[in-house]
């Protein structure tokens, strides 16, 4: 950390930031039909947007690694806060499928250098008490989260236009450049080649890593397909008004933030890789309850608590285990397989909208418990090659 700077005033740096990046990310969703609207295309090919969003965050994934051991999180945090706050501005004032598309990929540019860059800075704080302040602001990012739907509920229910709802975190995002410049670390120009060390000898990935990486893709499928395709799901299951719907997606973040809040707690008693098992135990049952309920209010409602709150914690607690399990390069590892997980979030959501029409949505509801049930297969297989080391 920068000399004279508390840690107290970054950690709450870091959180306003995350929860500025979770309200726009959550209020995506709801305005997904305004969205299809503006590029001329049908509501359930808006998917794409997704899939623009995530090729600009693979992309950032892919080079934060160089670029963060060249100038620092001093840099790379205030200048990708300012993408991504470009990104939802020009999203917001899009005016056609291509300037849609572009403004979600550079929102996602911005989106991937900040998660990264943010959760490096985090996670190198407070060391004798490990992981507790990356878990922190990934339960704030869920502040954010709740935010948005709400948000653009209250705008729908007013008349107004959901499509700028996700500007309204990226301004917040971009509010906070002046005390970014003065709380993150200097830690430029090499400083950082312990925490983002230089690849040298052999890129080839350990099978456990690769596995990690399947399950965070699966995981793209329920965090942004399921999520950003919640609202239109429920306008048309539960024949729900579009700002009711939003609201009702609300339901989901909140219980996507109190998981987060209790894994925070329990990553500090029981390790990240017990809350990564309980988190997949409940995600399945979430998909079970939301597969056999389409159409059914209280059986769908069960079907969101239980997803939201399974969903919470997986992020946090995977970098929680691929940190320990690849502790000499664990950076690397997490950016790796951030990487390998994007493709999901690129890939599942533009899948699964395309999904929405069949059989009144039941094939969309059932996606759900098939990535959670993938999701576990490769979290068991990663464990019987054990931790090793990246060569």
């Amino acid at each position: 950390m920068r000399e004279g700077a508390a840690p107290r005033a970054l950690i709450a740096f870091l959180s306003l930031a995350f929860v500025g990046l979770g309200l726009s990310i959550a209020s995506i969703g709801p305005a997904l039909p305004e969205f299809a609207a503006v590029a001329g295309l049908p509501v359930s090919s808006a998917g794409v947007l997704y899939s623009a969003l995530f090729a600009g965050f693979l992309l950032s994934q892919i080079s934060a690694t160089l670029v963060l051991e060249r100038t620092g999180t001093r840099v790379v945090i205030p200048w990708a806060l300012a993408v991504f706050a470009a990104g939802t501005v020009g999203l917001a004032m899009a005016v056609g499928v291509a300037s849609m598309l572009t403004a979600s990929a550079v929102l996602g540019m911005g989106y991937g250098s900040c998660t990264i860059a943010i959760n490096l800075v985090a996670s190198r704080l407070l060391t004798h008490r490990p992981a507790f302040v990356v878990n922190l602001i990934n339960a704030l990012y869920g502040v954010g989260t709740v935010s948005g739907p709400l948000i653009a509920s209250w705008t729908l229910g007013s008349g107004g236009r959901a499509t700028w709802v996700p500007a309204v975190g990226g301004l917040a995002a971009l509010a906070l450049l002046p005390w970014a410049w003065r709380v993150l670390p200097d830690d430029g120009q090499g400083r950082l080649r312990e925490a983002v060390p230089r690849a040298r000898g052999s890129r080839r990935l350990p099978l456990a890593l690769v596995l990690i990486g399947a399950l965070v893709f699966m995981y793209g499928g329920v965090e942004s397909g399921f999520s950003g395709w919640a609202p239109t799901y429920l306008e048309r299951t539960l024949a729900l008004a579009p700002a009711s719907a939003a609201l009702w997606t609300s339901v989901y973040w909140l219980s996507y933030l109190a998981g987060r809040i209790i894994s925070t707690g329990l990553a500090l008693r029981v390790g990240p890789e017990a809350v990564l098992q309980g988190s997949l135990a409940v995600l399945t049952a979430g998909g079970v309850a939301l597969a056999v309920s389409v159409g059914h209010p209280a059986g769908t409602t069960l079907g969101l608590i239980l997803l939201g709150g399974a969903t919470g914690p997986i992020y946090p607690s995977m970098f929680g285990v691929v940190t320990q399990r690849f502790a000499d390069r664990a950076a690397f590892a997490v950016s790796a397989v951030s990487a390998i997980g994007c493709g999901g979030a690129m890939l599942l959501p533009w899948a699964m909208g395309l999904t929405l029409p069949l059989a009144g949505g039941r094939v969309l509801a059932a996606i759900p418990l098939a990535l959670a049930l993938g999701m576990w297969g490769a979290f068991r297989l990663s464990r019987q090659g054990g931790p090793a080391a990246l060569r």
